[in-house]
């Protein structure tokens, strides 16, 4: 896959998969890892959002909250989880979820004004 089509690892986009699901309304079934390239131009911007996808996958383990990573909690403990965090006392940790979720929200926008049909990520 081309690098501006999948601009995320594997890994980093299961978690960008896992946090979209816990913002996104349930039934959006669009890819939004297909629409988030645009948004993430230089390989610095790519790098930034994986280094903050990797900390909040591993956040609940952390801050000994769960056992298991953002992606393996159920859907609502994982929207509360982070909500948390955007209410939490660190600010640079609000301001970058708040940049995450108009991430997502950007591709969620993208992804159904330009196709209609679901699209899987491979190897997913």
């Amino acid at each position: 896959m081309s690098e501006a089509r999948w601009p995320l690892s594997p890994r980093a986009a299961r978690v960008f998969y896992g946090v979209a699901d816990a913002w996104l309304p349930s039934g959006a079934d669009v890819d939004v890892i297909a629409a988030l390239g645009p948004q993430l131009a230089s390989a610095g911007q790519r790098r930034r959002m994986e280094v903050t996808l990797w900390l909040l996958e591993w956040s609940p383990r952390l801050l000994l909250r769960s056992l298991r990573g953002l992606c393996w909690m159920e859907q609502s403990a994982r929207a509360d989880w982070l909500g948390r965090l955007e209410r939490g006392r660190v600010r640079s940790v609000g301001r970058s979820l708040a940049s995450l979720r108009s991430c997502v929200l950007a591709a969620h926008a993208a992804a159904v004004s330009g196709s209609g049909a679901p699209q899987s990520f491979p190897g997913a």
